[in-house]
């Protein structure tokens, strides 16, 4: 390795600036769907609940108390490892990108650790299983952090049938939400899709619209659609699937905000420095500690769709 590539002070705050800064435009798509809380320790409280009671009628002239206990839950986050990447730089070419906000370097680094985190915000492993935690995995419940993990009932699932992302689906996901008591006026549904599902949102818009000037609508305009029926659409394409070609089952997660909570031990954070132990190459690293979980599994569903090939 040459002898000039050496990590002085102006380059870790270069490189950790334009990290920064590219993280705003390239890092994770779901973050600003969920709602995060600053976390210290081996486990955080996540959410101590308490579920809704039902009045009674106070019936008689008796004089004992009425007591309409409500049943108690809590649930945590958990210190889990370090989502991270990083590697060492043996190129004066590369070692100079650090320092260029628009760099391949900065920017793949960026978008690494933002795939990271949305991961940790749907709870999958980084093959596309579904794993510990988030939106879609099992959730540590109980007086202390430990035990079995709580997977999503099998009721918030709206099951496949052979279809795509349907009219149908849209409308049994939000009646379901809404009749769980979370307040639709207030919050708007958020839902993942990949490609292939905004390709069936387009097809419903095109149908819905075959009587009017199709190109003045703005989905079809733009190939895009963020916003139907009251939910906000987010395009990802790492959602979990199954089953082989050509019927791959997709699971599409809907979600309100306020029911997942990102916990946060340490944010995104860098390092940049020359490892004495391998020959003083430089190596640059970029981590954050974080983890998911669901508040409360009513404001949680899933929409399964077929994709074709």
């Amino acid at each position: 390795m040459p002898k000039d590539l050496l990590v002085e002070a102006h380059h870790k705050l270069s490189f950790e600036a334009n990290v920064q800064l590219a993280t705003q435009r390239y890092g994770s798509k779901l973050r600003k769907y969920v709602t995060e809380k600053p976390c210290t320790g081996e486990g955080a409280v996540a959410a101590n609940l308490i579920l809704p009671i039902r009045a009674v009628r106070d019936v008689g002239r008796r004089r004992s108390n009425i007591q309409t206990t409500a049943e108690r839950k809590r649930r945590w986050l958990v210190y889990r490892d370090p989502i991270a990447v990083g590697d060492y730089i043996d190129n004066e070419d590369v070692f100079r990108q650090t320092g260029e906000p628009t760099s391949e370097l900065i920017r793949n680094g960026s978008m690494a650790i933002g795939r990271g985190i949305d991961e940790c915000i749907l709870g999958i492993n980084e093959d596309g299983t579904i794993g510990e935690g988030g939106i879609l995995g099992t959730i540590v419940e109980g007086k202390r952090p430990g035990g079995a993990g709580i997977p999503l009932p099998p009721a918030n699932v709206t099951a496949h049938g052979g279809l795509g992302l349907t009219i149908g689906k849209l409308r049994a996901a939000r009646k379901r939400i809404g009749l769980s008591e979370v307040d639709l006026d207030r919050v708007t549904p958020v839902m993942a899709i990949t490609q292939n599902q905004d390709d069936d949102l387009l097809g419903i818009v095109e149908t819905g619209t075959a009587d009017l000037n199709q190109f003045e609508q703005p989905q079809l305009r733009d190939g895009k659609v963020t916003r139907l029926m009251g939910f906000e659409f987010v395009h990802i394409n790492g959602l979990p699937v199954r089953g082989a070609i050509p019927n791959l089952i997709r699971s599409c997660p809907v979600w309100v905000p306020d029911d997942v909570i990102l916990g946060v031990w340490q944010d995104v954070k860098t390092g940049f420095w020359n490892d004495t132990s391998a020959r003083n190459t430089p190596y640059w690293h970029i981590d954050a500690y974080m983890d998911c979980t669901r508040r409360e599994d009513v404001g949680v569903h899933v929409i399964e769709c077929v994709e074709a090939a």
